[in-house]
This record gives structure tokens, C-alpha cells and sequence, in this order.
């Protein structure tokens, strides 16, 4: 098959409402092949997360999207992002201090005290350390969250 062969195939594969449909779920592919890569080579297996509180206010708004490295054995000062009892997304919350018994305790720059499961983080709950933001990107997310009942955080930035 020559290359004015496959460009053919490929146009009468997405021409119309059946290409719209295609073009959906190939942008999926690549979405998911791309988290997938990341985490291979970020050594963990959630690369990129939303925030969607202002608990890290000023330091992340919501909606900024969150690239994380794999690091199990963070430092006081360092951002985590990790799994906590009764939330379905991961906290994203600063390390302030590494208990005797090899736990951390974490707090929220905005928030004034530590929730109860901040006290006593587990290694195996860490999913890794905050590297870099990238601003507004998680609106993508945020917004059909709302909208789809999987959130009760409001769709506006912090103050």
C-alpha cells in the first residue's frame, strides 16, 4: 500500500460525524499513552495531577496541573501529593514534619491547622513529589468533574 493509498483510507475513516467519533478516541489514546509514558519515567503511577482546592493557595491555584516525580522518602518542605482516607483525588499538601515511626505530617499553605489524616502519612500512601506547575491545564478536568457530580469544590480561583 503506497503512501496516496493510506492518506485515502485515512479520509474516508474521518470524514463526518464517524471521523469526529474516531478523532474523540484516538486523542484519548494518545492521552492515556502519554500519562502512561510519564509515569514510566517519572517512576510513579499518578505523572500529573489537578489542584482542586486552594489549600496550596498562593503557591497552586486551582485548576493548575501538577507534574509529580515518584520520590517516596520526601523532605520537610517538599510538596507531596498522596491518598488519603475518604477523598477520591489525591492531596497535594506540604511536608512540615517526618514523625519517629518513619510517617509525615503534612499541611495545606492556606489551611490554618492539620486535618486529622495529615497527622501520620504512610510512604505507601505517597504517590510522589510536586516538580513543576503548569497553570490553568486542569480546568480541562475540573470542569466536566463538577459537571459529571465528582466534586463539591467550586469552579472558581482562589483569593
Amino acid at each position: 500500500m503506497n503512501f496516496s493509498e493510506i492518506r485515502k483510507t485515512w479520509r474516508s475513516l474521518t470524514d463526518g460525524w464517524f471521523g469526529n467519533i474516531v478523532y474523540i478516541l484516538l486523542g484519548f489514546a494518545i492521552a492515556y499513552s502519554i500519562n502512561i509514558g510519564l509515569g514510566f519515567a517519572l517512576g510513579t503511577q499518578t505523572p500529573v495531577v489537578d489542584v482542586v482546592s486552594c489549600s496550596m493557595f498562593p503557591v497552586y491555584d486551582r485548576g493548575d496541573m501538577l507534574l509529580v516525580a515518584g520520590d517516596k522518602t520526601p523532605q520537610v518542605g517538599d510538596v507531596i501529593v498522596y491518598d488519603a482516607p475518604g477523598y477520591s483525588y489525591p492531596i497535594i499538601h506540604r511536608v512540615i514534619k517526618i514523625n519517629d515511626d518513619g510517617t509525615y505530617q503534612t499541611q495545606g499553605d492556606n489551611n490554618n491547622g492539620q486535618l486529622p489524616f495529615e497527622k501520620s502519612v504512610r510512604p505507601s500512601q505517597i504517590k510522589g513529589k510536586a516538580l513543576f506547575r503548569m497553570p490553568y491545564l486542569g480546568w480541562v478536568k475540573l470542569v466536566p468533574m463538577k459537571f459529571l457530580g465528582l466534586t463539591d469544590q467550586p469552579l472558581e480561583f482562589c483569593k
